[in-house]
């Protein structure tokens, strides 16, 4: 009788997880399916400090373009970065976030403030040296379940195109993370710019703690 319930409640999970994939927002804002993952990237391993896992990466976010970042190597999409088009304010809006699955317990910092049409909040850009940590200064957090941690938006307009988010113009910035390793948080980091002259994101470098709970640098590797 309990596995006859507990399937129950599966398929019910199930069906209301993919509503929320695919959902209308109040004042039909359509949000669209995340995009499905391709086979996932980890980078090349370079030298580093004994407790620190460092990779370079050659990878840009933009339209159409997404990102699967297997950061452990252990052949699991860990972060997510993808593109998609939202159209409100009658205008078509480009989303370019981060975001991981609930199953995998993986968490991206985010500036506390209000919610975005997507239900996602600002990445925030820490700076070299910065430990990878709430203060008072950053009002950071870690984004909840399946919510997008919006690293910019940007919308088409004449002359030219409207960028928002705390990332735009910014070159050589950190995005804290943390991975979730046998069941504790692994803090890293992941090297983003913004390419003014095509509005995408560089994706160079990232690098986490090999010791759970440990504090990172921003840049520390």
């Amino acid at each position: 009788m309990k596995k006859q319930v507990f399937t129950y409640i599966a398929l019910a999970l199930m069906a209301l997880q993919a509503c929320k994939k695919d959902r209308v927002q109040p004042g039909d804002i359509h949000i669209p399916e995340d995009p499905i993952e391709t086979t996932p990237v980890t980078g090349e391993t370079q030298p580093s400090k004994e407790n620190i896992v460092y990779r370079k990466l050659n990878s840009s976010l933009g339209y159409n373009k997404h990102i699967f970042l297997d950061a452990n190597a252990d052949g699991v999409v860990d972060i997510s970065f993808s593109s998609v088009l939202i159209m409100h304010d009658g205008t078509q809006h480009l989303y370019l976030s981060a975001y991981s699955k609930a199953t995998t317990g993986n968490r991206v910092y985010v500036q506390k403030g209000d919610e975005l049409v997507n239900g996602g909040l600002w990445t925030y850009p820490f700076s070299e040296g910065q430990i990878i940590e709430p203060t008072e200064a950053n009002n950071v957090k870690f984004t909840a379940n399946q919510q997008k941690a919006v690293i910019m938006s940007i919308t088409s307009a004449s002359p030219k195109d409207k960028v928002n988010g705390l990332w735009v113009n910014q070159a050589d910035k950190y995005l804290g993370f943390a991975l979730k390793i046998d069941g504790e948080p692994h803090f890293g980091w992941v090297k983003l710019s913004h390419v003014t002259a095509t509005n995408e994101i560089k994706i160079s470098e990232y690098a986490y703690n090999k010791n759970a709970g440990d504090d990172i640098r921003a840049g520390e590797k």
